[in-house]
This record gives C-alpha cells, sequence and structure tokens, in this order.
C-alpha cells in the first residue's frame, strides 16, 4: 500500500506527517527498536496522547508510508490527527531517507552490532549512514543517545541540537565470573573514533557496552542525563532499576527479561523526558508494558508455555543465552536459525555465539531452520552431545529424497508392489518442517512447563503463524494500536 500511495503522490509521507499535531518519534539501532517503540507507545498513552506506530507495516520507508496512508481519508487528511504523535521503528540503512521526509521531534539510537553483513556492511558503514541523516535535521529535534556504546555516543559530536544520554552507572549482577563472561563477547567498536586507539574500559557490560575512554587522546563516555544506579533482578521477568535524571530519582520495575530490557527502559524514559512527559505515565507505562511480539512474548499452548525470544545476531543470541542460562536452571529449547533475506543470507556469526553456555543446561533441545545443521555443528563443536539434539530441518534434505528413491526401486523389483503401494511404504522417518519441529519441542516439554523458542526473524514469523493457526494466539499486529 505505501509504496502504491508514494508512486502516485511521492510526497505523500511528508504530506500527512506534518498533520499530526504532536509531530513523530523515531527509534533506530540494531537492537531493542520494537520493545522501545512499545516502551514509548505505552508512556505516550498513559499521557493522553494518540499513538500511532508502523506495526502493520514495515520499518522501511514503505512501511512508514502504510502506516500513515491507511490512517488517512479520502479527502488527503488524516483522520483524529488531533492530539496524535507518530511512534516510528526505522531500519538502520532506511533512516537517511525518512528524517527528510519526517523530520522527528525525538530520534532514538538503541545501539549498533554487526548484524547482516551481507546488506548492512560493516558498522562504520552504518554509522557513516547515521552521520548523514543527523546532518539533515532541524536544530528543535533531539538526539536521544546510548552513552554506554561508543558508536553510538559519537554521534552527538558536534550537533548543533539538543542530546540526551542515558546508561547505566552500576554494575550488573550476572552470576558469572569476569572471565566467562567476556569469553564469547563480540566487540564491534575497538577503537577510539577521533584517533583510533583501542579503547580501555572500567565497566564491562557485553560487547562493546561499559564504560570506556581513550587512553590516547582522552575521549570518553559522556555522563548520562538519564541514568540507572542500582538495579535488582527478582525474578525471569522482573528486574527493578533505580533511575535518575538531574535531582529527580524514581523506582521503576521492568517486567521483561533479560539486561538488554534495561537499555529499552532507560530509552524509552529519556525520549519521554525529552517530550516533557511527567514522570507517572513514565513509571506506569513501562511497568504495564507487556512483552511485544517474540521479545519475551508468552503464549500459552497445550497446557503449556511457550517464551518467543528473537535472536538475530551474535551480541544479541548471547544475551539471550545469559537470560536464559544466568541462575543455573535447565531448560526446554528450539533453536531456529534461517538464512532467507530478512535474517540475512551470512549465518557465519554463529561460531561468535557463546553457545558453550548451553552446556549440560538443555533438558530437550530441537533445532530446525533452513540452517539447522550449521547450527546443530556449531552446537556440537560447543560441547553439547548430537545424541542429545533433535534435528527438524525445514525442508527434506536431497540425500534423504535419494535413499528414499533407491529403496522405492528396491522394493519395486523384490517385492513387485504397485505404485501406490510404494507410496504408502516410502515413509520419510525423518520429519521435517517448522510444524513438525514445533510438535516434537511441545510433545518433549511436559505439562505445566515451559518451553522457550529462539528463532531468527523469519523464524519467528513461521512459528508465530502456526500458533495463530491453531488458535493459541491472535495475529500480533491485531487490537494494539488505537
Amino acid at each position: 500500500m505505501g509504496v502504491v500511495a508514494q508512486r502516485v503522490y511521492p510526497d505523500i509521507v511528508e504530506h500527512l506527517a506534518t498533520e499530526l499535531e504532536h509531530g513523530s518519534v523515531m527509534i533506530t539501532g540494531t537492537n531493542g527498536k520494537t520493545t522501545t517503540s512499545s516502551f514509548i507507545a505505552a508512556i505516550l498513552r498513559d499521557d493522553g496522547l494518540r499513538v500511532w506506530r508502523n506495526r502493520e507495516g514495515s520499518n522501511l520507508v514503505g512501511g512508514v508510508a502504510s502506516s500513515l496512508v491507511i490512517r488517512a481519508q479520502p479527502n488527503g487528511h488524516l483522520r483524529r490527527a488531533g492530539q496524535a504523535i507518530s511512534i516510528l521503528e526505522v531500519d538502520e540503512a532506511a533512516l537517511p531517507q525518512l528524517v527528510g521526509s519526517i523530520p522527528p521531534r525525538v530520534l532514538v539510537f538503541t545501539n549498533l552490532f554487526r548484524d547482516q553483513l551481507d546488506r548492512y556492511g560493516e558498522v562504520d558503514s552504518v554509522i557513516s549512514k547515521w552521520k548523514q541523516a543527523i546532518a539533515l535535521l532541524p536544530a528543535t529535534t533531539t538526539l536521544v543517545l546510548n552513552a554506554d556504546d561508543p558508536t553510538i555516543a559519537q554521534l552527538g559530536d558536534g550537533f548543533p541540537g539538543r542530546c540526551l544520554y542515558y546508561g547505566i552507572e552500576t554494575t550488573l549482577e550476572t552470576g558469572e565470573g569476569e572471565d566467562e563472561a567476556d569469553r564469547h563477547q563480540v566487540m564491534d567498536a575497538r577503537v577510539c573514533s577521533r584517533c583510533g586507539h583501542e579503547y580501555e574500559y572500567d565497566l564491562h557490560f557485553y560487547s562493546h557496552m561499559g564504560h570506556y575512554h581513550c587512553p590516547q587522546c582522552g575521549k570518553q563516555r559522556p555522563r548520562p542525563d538519564v541514568r540507572v544506579t542500582h538495579v535488582q533482578v527478582d525474578t525471569f521477568d522482573r528486574i527493578r532499576l533505580q533511575i535518575e535524571a538531574g535531582d529527580q530519582k524514581r523506582e521503576i520495575i521492568v517486567p521483561l527479561p533479560g539486561f538488554y530490557n534495561i537499555y529499552n527502559a532507560l530509552a524509552a524514559s529519556t525520549a519521554s523526558l525529552a517530550l516533557g512527559t511527567p514522570w507517572e505515565p513514565i513509571i506506569s507505562g513501562i511497568e504495564q508494558s507487556k512483552p511485544v511480539f517474540g521479545r519475551g512474548e508468552r503464549i500459552q499452548a497445550d497446557g503449556k508455555t511457550m517464551r518467543l525470544l528473537l535472536a538475530k545476531n551474535p551480541t544479541g543470541f548471547n544475551e539471550v543465552l545469559r537470560t536464559l542460562f544466568n541462575d543455573g536452571t535447565a531448560r526446554h529449547l528450539l533453536f531456529i536459525l534461517n538464512d532467507n533475506i530478512a535474517d540475512g543470507q551470512d549465518i557465519s556469526w554463529i561460531w561468535d555465539v557463546d553457545f558453550e553456555r548451553a552446556v549440560g543446561q538443555t533438558r530437550t533441545l530441537v533445532i530446525s531452520g533452513t540452517r539447522a545443521l550449521d547450527l546443530a555443528l556449531r552446537l556440537k563443536y560447543a560441547g553439547i552431545n548430537e545424541n542429545a539434539m533433535t534435528i527438524v530441518s525445514t525442508t527434506r534434505l536431497k540425500a534423504q529424497k535419494n535413499t528414499q528413491t533407491t529403496r522405492s526401486r528396491r522394493l519395486k523389483k523384490n517385492q513387485g508392489i504397485n505404485e501406490g503401494q510404494q507410496q504408502s511404504e516410502v515413509i520419510d522417518e525423518r520429519l521435517y518442517g517448522i510444524k513438525n519441529a514445533l510438535d516434537s519441542a511441545l510433545q518433549q516439554t511436559p505439562a505445566g512447563e515451559t518451553l522457550f523458542v529462539v528463532p531468527t526473524y523469519t523464524g519467528l514469523l513461521e512459528v508465530h503463524h502456526e500458533l495463530e493457526q491453531r488458535g493459541f494466539t491472535p495475529h500480533y499486529w491485531e487490537g494494539r494500536d488505537a
């Protein structure tokens, strides 16, 4: 819809966006865009605004156009544009084109990690695109930047408008030693953006996130305007934060798993403060939020609980594994690795994932996806016994087809069976397809227990579609936006 509308009227995005009374907020970055967007939307709704998101479309230009067009009237004006604000999740590569059409009031950058190298290239190429986008912004835009990510923090250098930084001021209690925590960390930003010398860290959280400084030129992490000063993990789905902004102190409970959601809550809080939102809706919006599509989402299926945890790059997968195994509890798992275009066709990144963390921590383990065998090999090298894995490829393997053909011919020759009998005799003993992978994982999970599904992006879509077909969950866009 958005693509067609833009062909008919190339300036339709800019035209419709200007009718929003409270303008637009954009969120971009490698990880955390969807959850941060959801937090901000919940906060602003609690503050009395009508919130529009690009949930119905993609986070590319066409998807953003669709989100506006479906809310337009035949006369070319937005319906109910008063008291409305748009929260737009934006693809990293699409940012320059979108900010040219929709100058945001607030632009949030979450983080930058290596992701989909065949599409984005290395992190330096993404930073270059982001700097081009920032150069197009008016001084009235506020940048919300992650102080703990040196690639993000540098985006504020020389920006004439307002910059607000957010970060974590305290250590994160992970329950593991320093050597173990750093074993498979993927450092995508090792050197100073000013002089090229390698950063040193006074406090290291994960990947290149932490308190860094350059010993050569003195460049260092900016002091956050909004900061977490204390973290307490109450349960798997409950993280208690002490947040400070200026001389104000508040406690917020994040109802989602994973240390990465501390940053998502911080980014949402900072963006909301930039819009002038009071603390009350910030606290209530975050604390009453539910896990969004595939980001800790909880689904009941046949007397069992499923938790969907998207993992689409090495840093994201490492943090999901840390979330799963931080307390030493063995889990029922379904891993899905796809190499479709939306996932990134280069899956070599799985060798940078700390799958060694899962050794001895899997009660049951099913592996599926277009690259299930590659993932099984990686897990075998990590030290997981191949007999403890159930491998369910998404398609029947060529070798299986050839074996079946040979077997069919042998049966026909030796037993004299007809074609109909042959088809009934020759049965593929090895299951394949996402449906069978899901069935196998659920069957191995006892009633009342939890199956954790960790897919790449298109694997998540396939699993969700299957669960929708079975009536376990509605379509993910239904009933979410005002």
